[in-house]
């Protein structure tokens, strides 16, 4: 767990009263890109279960920011919110998201949004130029971008549909200068076989149209073989970003590194051992409903409340959900654990066998001496 969020390690070290330091909203789950790869439908296929329905929208979206600020005002919690998609993207349910952004923002609220960025035009530019970091999942370059769905004319094929969300991120660039705002453009990129050819053309790309940071990960829902071709070309790449392109204003960075991957260690916890990431994170699905994780939200799985007809706030302190985060087993309907959260159970199941055997005060003590040496 980073630094800044000890106070939150403590309170669960100690089973004191916290909410979680992030929320995510799903605002909605429909999309309009037909990526080659896709974790939600990956579960979801795996499941067969077919996406959560569309909810939230501009009658009843305040309620939803409503006890997501009572909850923040109460007690410890929501550092930051969010706006992301298992397999939708927020911005096509754009009027509903831009005023949760926009309200959640002006309270002071850390303000994040993920998005595949194809819908990211000048008509949202002056509420995400104001916010924390825009988060675009490109996952390609020009020739291994992904066809849109019928119904959405971007351009006539994929290499057209790259460079417009290359466009929209230089547009956003320009905005976010003229706002004199502190917004992040970061960029997303998960490695599969098919694109592996394109991390560098990608990572040069989207450096000169402005962006800040380009982050590359692999598929988590597969394993790996060393053996495997196109893995070495890969880290090639990835290395050579690294070398050409960090600078002070841009950053290569990567998730997974030869040893991770050669270990598949991103597939290390199993979900049937139980989730602490609930504690600290969670996640309204599209249909206002909260869940688990982002990787919970599809019909089945375990929800806590909704947030249109309960708040935020009433949800997470319900004996309802004290009672399933408390170590009810298979709360959880995913095969695959997000891969902060692969990190966050296997470090907190080493808190939590540390803290039964010497206690809560020595392991706090114990965590305190490291935090003095970072």
């Amino acid at each position: 767990m980073c630094i800044d969020k000890a106070a939150y390690l403590d309170a669960f070290i100690k089973d004191e009263l916290f909410g979680p330091f992030e929320l995510e909203i799903q605002t909605s789950s429909r999309c309009n890109l037909n990526c080659t790869w896709c974790i939600g439908e990956q579960v979801q296929q795996q499941k067969r279960v077919k996406s959560l329905p569309n909810s939230i929208n501009v009658n009843n979206v305040d309620k939803l920011v409503d006890g997501i600020l009572q909850m923040r005002e109460n007690v410890l919690s929501l550092d930051t919110v969010k706006f992301s998609g298992f397999i939708g993207d927020p911005l096509l349910n754009r009027d509903a998201t831009l005023i949760a952004i926009k309200r959640l923002h002006e309270a002071g609220v850390r303000v994040g949004l993920f998005t595949n960025g194809t819908l990211m035009n000048d008509d949202t530019w002056d509420v995400l130029s104001k916010i924390d970091y825009v988060h675009i999942s490109l996952d390609a370059g020009p020739e291994s971008f992904y066809p849109l769905k019928e119904h959405y004319p971007i351009g006539t094929a994929s290499s057209d549909t790259f460079y417009s969300v290359i466009d929209y991120i230089k547009g956003l660039n320009s905005a976010r200068k003229k706002a004199k705002s502190n917004l992040k453009i970061n960029i997303g990129y998960v490695i599969v076989e098919g694109n592996h050819h394109e991390i560098f053309t990608a990572a040069k790309i989207v450096k000169e149209a402005g962006a800040d940071m380009i982050r590359f990960k692999f598929d988590i829902s597969s394993k790996y073989d060393v053996k495997t071709p196109w893995l070495a070309e890969a880290f090639s790449q990835i290395e050579k970003a690294k070398q050409e392109l960090n600078s002070t204003t841009f950053s290569v960075q990567a998730i997974h590194n030869k040893d991770t991957v050669k270990n598949n260690a991103h597939t290390t916890w199993s979900c049937s051992r139980g989730c602490y990431l609930q504690y600290f994170m969670a996640t309204i699905g599209s249909d206002a409903n909260m869940y688990m994780c982002d990787h919970n939200t599809m019909p089945g799985a375990i929800s806590f409340g909704n947030s249109i007809n309960s708040s935020f706030y009433n949800i997470w302190n319900s004996d309802r959900h004290k009672y399933l985060a408390s170590g009810v087993r298979f709360t959880c309907q995913s095969d695959v654990c997000p891969p902060f959260g692969n990190s966050v159970n296997l470090f907190l199941d080493e808190v939590v066998k540390l803290k039964n055997k010497y206690g809560a005060h020595a392991v706090i003590d114990a965590l305190n001496e490291f935090r003095k040496e970072s």
